[in-house]
This record gives structure tokens, C-alpha cells and sequence, in this order.
């Protein structure tokens, strides 16, 4: 493609094919070029801030939905990370139990090093051919039962939930699901559904009994939909059933009784059961042995 003359330093669009370029490089250099000086402005104007700086710059712009931990007390202003460890703006140290992004910890030189690289040659989303997403793809491929072959690559839990309801629906062509009591699966509209942690303290939702006209004495969950179905937590510490010996049929049989409900008294299909392997914000609980195999 040839520039016309006069065009250095201006962006010029040109149409090839069915797609719309920008054709001036010289254009194109000096705006990162630019936006490379800009940049060290805002990073050293931060390290200027005091804590209290911080905290009323956030209470203007961040929505108050957003919490900070421990904002009863003194919210932690955590600047760095090393391992295990939370460093704050005063020094002190603790350990990061509230954290789950880190699997492997702060600051582990594999993970530097890999996104250093990476971000260095190319960053961008995977419509395009690229080695490394492709051998990430088939690597966790290998890692699922048969005959599970096909991932997908999304930026966060929420949106990988969203999406696992979006398939189900679409496989069994309905929208019945069964979650657990305590559960939390993300913050998008689909997942909030399913997250009674989330809706039962909400206002967001008209809350629905499950089955209508029950004896008083029938334990009858509020949930957000009619094809939403809560059973209780298999959690066999404060749970109904403690008993190390029966515990996990003793919970499977709810979930047994929802699909009865959904499939012989509605006649209708169920799409899911959605529940975490390990519950995190319902109490870090892990469902006792073979509760799951017995559900599904």
C-alpha cells in the first residue's frame, strides 16, 4: 500500500478487502512513543500518595459495592508481595490467606518471567494463530475425563461460569439448575442467580419458594427463578449430616429429589448442577468423599 504524499505523521485508513488498517507507521511510533513517556507520570505521582490520599481518592470514584477489607477497622494499603506474604505501606508483614489469584504466590519468577516475555513480543486475543495457546489448549485437554477434548480460555471465573451455564442450556435446551446452599459462582447477571450467597442479601431479586403450597413444617428455599433449585450444603462439620459414614449419600439425596421434582412431577429436563469443588466463600468447605460422584 502506498502512502499519498503529505500523509507522514497522520493516520491514514486505507480499505483492503473487508477490512479497515491503519496505514501510517510513523504515526503509529510516535503515540506509543508517547504514551511510554506519559506513563512514568502517573506510577510516580502514586508512590507519592499516603494511605489516607488513597483511601479518599477511592471512596470518590470506586463504587461503594466494591468493599475493602477490613474497612471497619484500618483498611490494609498492600503494595507488594513475595510468596505467601502481604507487605503494607507501613512495613508490616502478613500472610495472604483472602487472595485467589496467585495459585503459586506473589511475585514467583516462573510466572514474571513467562509474562515479561510474553507481554514484550505480543499481546493480543486468540482469533489469531499462536503456538502457545494452542499447546495451553491441548495440555489442559489432557488433563479432563473422556471424552471432554474441547476449552475454552476466558479471563475470569465469572465468565467461565457464565459460559458453563450458556452451554448446558444450550446441550439440554433448559434453564432448570441445581445449586448449593452458600454457594458464589461470580458477579455477572447468570451467575448471580445461582450465587445465594450473593442473592439472598440482595435486592435485586424477587425471591420465589421452590414448590408452592407445602406444609409449613417442609423446609421450602427461597431462590431468584423457578428453575432454580437450592440444596443444603454438604458441609459435615455444621451441616445437617456429620456422620463421616453416610454423609455424602445422606446430601446426594436432595440432589436426587431435585431431579425427581424437575424430570417425573414437572416433566421437564434439568440443565445443570453447579457447585463448587471446594467452596470457598460459604466457609472453605470440601464436600465429603463421593458426594459428588453419588449427584451426578
Amino acid at each position: 500500500m502506498t502512502l499519498p504524499s503529505g500523509s507522514s505523521g497522520r493516520l491514514v485508513a486505507a480499505s483492503i478487502g473487508t477490512a479497515t488498517v491503519g496505514a501510517s507507521l510513523i504515526y503509529i511510533i510516535r503515540r506509543m512513543l508517547s504514551a511510554k513517556c506519559r506513563s512514568a507520570t502517573p506510577l510516580a505521582a502514586a508512590e507519592e500518595l499516603s494511605k489516607q490520599e488513597v483511601e479518599q481518592i477511592r471512596r470518590q470514584h470506586f463504587c461503594s459495592a466494591v468493599s475493602v477489607s477490613y474497612s471497619n477497622s484500618s483498611p490494609l494499603m498492600i503494595v507488594g508481595g513475595s510468596g505467601s506474604r502481604l507487605y503494607d505501606s507501613d512495613g508490616r508483614t502478613y500472610l495472604d490467606t483472602r487472595n485467589n489469584v496467585c495459585h503459586v504466590g506473589h511475585q514467583h519468577p516462573a510466572v514474571v518471567g513467562a509474562v515479561q516475555k510474553q507481554v514484550a513480543t505480543l499481546n493480543t486475543n486468540t482469533r489469531y494463530l499462536h503456538p502457545n495457546a494452542t499447546l495451553l489448549a491441548q495440555r489442559l485437554a489432557s488433563l479432563l475425563p473422556d471424552p471432554l477434548e474441547v476449552v475454552f480460555l476466558v479471563n475470569s471465573g465469572s465468565e467461565a461460569n457464565d459460559l458453563a451455564l450458556r452451554l448446558a442450556r444450550a446441550a439440554t435446551g433448559s434453564d432448570n439448575t441445581i445449586i448449593v446452599d452458600g454457594a458464589y459462582h461470580g458477579h455477572t447477571l447468570a451467575c448471580l442467580e445461582v450465587s445465594p450467597y450473593k442473592y439472598e442479601k440482595s435486592d435485586e431479586f424477587d425471591l420465589v419458594p421452590q414448590i408452592e403450597d407445602l406444609p409449613a413444617e417442609y423446609d421450602n428455599p427461597i431462590t431468584p427463578r423457578k428453575y432454580v433449585w437450592k440444596v443444603p450444603c454438604p458441609d459435615t462439620y455444621r451441616g445437617m449430616h456429620r456422620d463421616a459414614s453416610d454423609a455424602a449419600e445422606r446430601y446426594a439425596e436432595y440432589v436426587e429429589e431435585a431431579c425427581r421434582v424437575y424430570t417425573e412431577e414437572r416433566g421437564e429436563e434439568l440443565g445443570a448442577f453447579m457447585v463448587e469443588g471446594g467452596m470457598s466463600v460459604a466457609g472453605v468447605i470440601l464436600p465429603p468423599p463421593s458426594y459428588l460422584k453419588k449427584c451426578v
